[in-house]
């Protein structure tokens, strides 16, 4: 697997159940309902919304196909996600603008079946931006009072360098959630750039400009076909943006 599978329609139909599918899409049989709606739980679970400002702002780097964006659009002002994949860009846009996308999802063998997915309901799209982007150079601007990176880590070519850019892009006070399963694969990353152990090479590298307010495992489950599901453990960690 490596960078252009997140281009091709196996990968788009696997994020679409995963943002968009329905529980029983989502999840294999007998699994535990909670395990659903990862894009969901990282925003609703995952920040101290009481302690951040009214209307923040937020950015999404590695949105996928965007329903975190969206689900954060109920909160913030204003809300910006990036994605290396064009593919996964263009089907966010599409159901910012259109409300729903079809996309054929994999069955057993070459088999597929046609899929609706829509928007969930009283999401604000249009406070939402999208666009193709690495998160190596992506948000430049101005800083966020909010920074969600979901399992993009271990995606990435030099996963030092982008922690090393957080502190610009997070506002002082701001809030950062990181998810990761710190499954590092040299198609990605080069062997010397891993972060082993993640939590502890993580943790050493933010800490000098955010403070950990949280540590949680955030499972999810990501669906290959109907009789192969994903099952990962990926580790959460909450930091604040320390005031310089």
């Amino acid at each position: 697997m490596s960078s252009s599978f997140y281009e091709t329609e196996r990968a788009l139909a696997q994020y679409m159940i995963l943002h968009y599918g329905a529980p029983e899409w989502q999840l294999p049989s007998g699994a535990p309902p909670e395990l659903a709606d990862f894009p969901v739980r990282c925003v609703q679970e995952g920040f101290r919304w009481e302690e951040l400002p009214p209307d923040p702002t937020a950015l999404e780097l590695g949105c996928a196909v965007g329903r975190s964006c969206f689900e954060l659009s109920r909160r913030c002002r204003r809300v910006l996600g990036v994605d290396r994949s064009a593919t996964f860009i263009r089907a966010a846009l599409r159901l910012q603008a259109e409300g729903s996308l079809r996309c054929p999802v994999p069955g057993e063998g070459e088999e597929a079946s046609e899929q609706r997915f829509s928007l969930p309901p009283r999401v604000r799209p249009e406070r939402v931006v999208f666009a193709v982007g690495d998160a190596l150079s992506a948000g430049r601007d101005e800083p966020f009072d909010l920074l969600l990176a979901a399992n993009l880590l271990d995606r990435l070519a030099d996963p030092a360098a982008f922690l090393d850019r957080l502190p610009s892009l997070v506002r002082p006070g701001g809030q950062l959630l990181l998810t990761s399963p710190y499954s590092w694969l040299p198609e990605y990353t080069p062997r010397e750039r891993w972060l082993v152990p993640g939590s502890k090479r993580v943790a050493s590298l933010l800490e000098r400009r955010f403070t950990l307010l949280r540590r949680w495992e955030l499972p999810l489950v990501l669906r290959e076909h109907p009789r192969k599901f994903q099952w990962c453990l990926p580790e959460a960690t909450l930091w604040r943006r320390n005031w310089d």
